[in-house]
Formats: structure tokens, C-alpha cells, sequence
């Protein structure tokens, strides 16, 4: 369990690392697990996530996205459950029940892994209302600046929906030090191997390139709370799987319950 200090900390910058979840086996499992899904995505006789793709479209710089791997990866599937996350993730946002948006894993290979521009995540989910959400970031790797790691602006969720803005800001490292009266910092946030780093869906983020002769390899799963709603206008690649009507609260196979108060 979080500390009221960790839980203050988190509303006011936007994130917070959560601090050791894994032991070095569990994280090989989960390695493991990663390669095999790779390896098995043109396979139709295996479960298979949602997406599974490179974001940059160039192998030269590729960032591998798979969108829901515990739907074909049991140990992916017990992570989304872990006590302590599900814990810590319900004191940081007063739920009441916690189900799974989704899950999403960007791994960054060594020497090669491309950046992931600035960006806020709430935006990018159009289907879902309101901009509450909070992710559980769990690394498989040491993760640092020399490797990718990710980058975050403090008190950012609290400028609400600023995408527009923030996909202005097309090199990495050219941040603006104001936005509408807010002074701007950009802070970098290692993650040892087997942490869990949270971060609100608002939260300004983005990670550079991966130049280190190391992978970088993480999930990030999604969390939602008792209060969000499905909103038919917007599309993303989760929408095929709600089967509940506009303006219902999301729930379903695709999106299961994980904790309740």
C-alpha cells in the first residue's frame, strides 16, 4: 500500500513511482511470454492480442506495440490482478471497482528502439469518458535514460486536454518551458527492473530513443474506475469489442472486473 505522502505526491505531479512488484523470476516469465507471443502472431492455432505492431511502421527505429497480451498470455493476464497494483491503483483514484481499459506493451530494442513522441493518453481513447483513468507502467528491464526511458511533465493532468498542443512539439527535446501561464518541467523517471511506475491518463509523457545496447521492455495496463462511460463518437481499436450502448458505463468479456471495494 501506498503512504498518504506517495498518494499526494501522485496528485500533484501526475505520477509516481510505486516502487519494487516483481522478483527477478516472475520478470523472465513475463519475458518469456513476450518473445513467445512475437514469435507465435502469425499463428492461428494460439490466442492472439488485439494488435500486435511496430508504431514507427520502420524496422530501422521500430517501437512494438501489442495491445491486450494477457488475452493470449496467462501470466500477462494474472499481472493485470496483482494485489499490490489493484491496491494502490484504487487509492489513487477513490474507486470504488476497477476494471481493465486495456493493456498495451511498447518494447524498444536495443540500439534501435525509436522515441515515442510527447502525448497525453486520455485523448487517444475516444471511446471513453470521463479523462480519469490511471496506468500501472511495470518494467521488464532495467529502464533509464540510456535505454528510453520515459519523460513527464509534473502538474500536466491538471491542464486538461492539451493534445493539440503537445503534438506540436515534434523534437523530443524542445519542450517549451511555459504553456498558458503553466511553467513547464520535464522530468525523467528510471524504472528498475520489476517496478510498477503510475501515471494519470492527462499526465504529459513521451520517451526518448533507445541508442543502449540494451532492451527496453515494459506494459502498461490501463485501469478504469466504477465511473467510465462508453461514448459511441469516438473510435479506437478496442471499439469492436464493447457491447454495451453509448453512454453505458464499459464493462464486459474484453474489459473484466479486477477489483471491488
Amino acid at each position: 500500500m501506498l503512504t498518504e505522502e506517495q498518494v499526494a505526491e501522485f496528485h500533484e505531479n501526475g505520477f509516481l513511482n510505486g516502487g519494487p512488484l516483481l522478483d527477478a523470476a516472475q520478470v523472465e516469465v513475463l519475458r518469456e511470454e513476450l518473445q513467445r507471443v512475437i514469435a507465435n502472431k502469425d499463428r492461428d492455432d494460439v490466442p492472439q492480442p488485439v494488435l500486435l505492431r511496430n508504431l514507427h511502421g520502420d524496422d530501422s527505429a521500430p517501437v512494438w506495440q501489442i495491445v491486450n497480451i494477457w488475452e493470449a498470455s496467462t501470466p500477462f493476464k494474472a499481472l493485470m490482478y496483482s494485489q499490490k497494483i489493484v491496491e494502490e491503483m484504487a487509492q489513487l483514484t477513490g474507486a470504488a471497482e476497477l476494471r481493465i481499459w486495456h493493456d498495451q506493451i511498447q518494447y524498444k530494442p536495443a540500439e534501435i528502439g525509436g522515441t515515442t513522441g510527447w502525448h497525453q493518453d486520455a485523448p487517444l481513447w475516444p471511446i471513453i469518458r470521463p479523462m480519469t483513468e490511471v496506468s500501472a507502467w511495470v518494467a521488464m528491464d532495467d529502464v533509464d535514460v540510456e535505454n528510453g526511458c520515459m519523460s513527464m511533465v509534473p502538474g500536466s493532468h491538471k491542464w486538461g486536454n492539451q493534445i493539440a498542443f503537445v503534438r506540436t512539439v515534434q523534437n523530443f527535446d524542445a519542450m517549451p518551458s511555459a504553456f498558458e501561464g503553466h511553467s513547464i518541467e520535464v522530468v525523467r523517471c528510471p524504472v528498475k527492473k520489476g517496478e510498477v511506475h503510475y501515471h494519470h491518463a492527462l499526465t504529459w509523457h513521451g520517451s526518448h530513443d533507445n541508442h543502449s545496447k540494451r532492451p527496453r521492455r515494459a506494459i502498461a495496463i490501463h485501469y478504469m474506475t466504477q465511473d467510465t462511460y462508453y461514448d459511441a463518437s469516438g473510435n479506437h481499436v478496442m471499439k469492436e469489442f464493447v457491447d454495451v450502448k453509448d453512454g453505458e458505463i464499459l464493462r464486459g468479456k474484453h474489459f473484466p472486473t479486477v477489483w471491488k471495494k
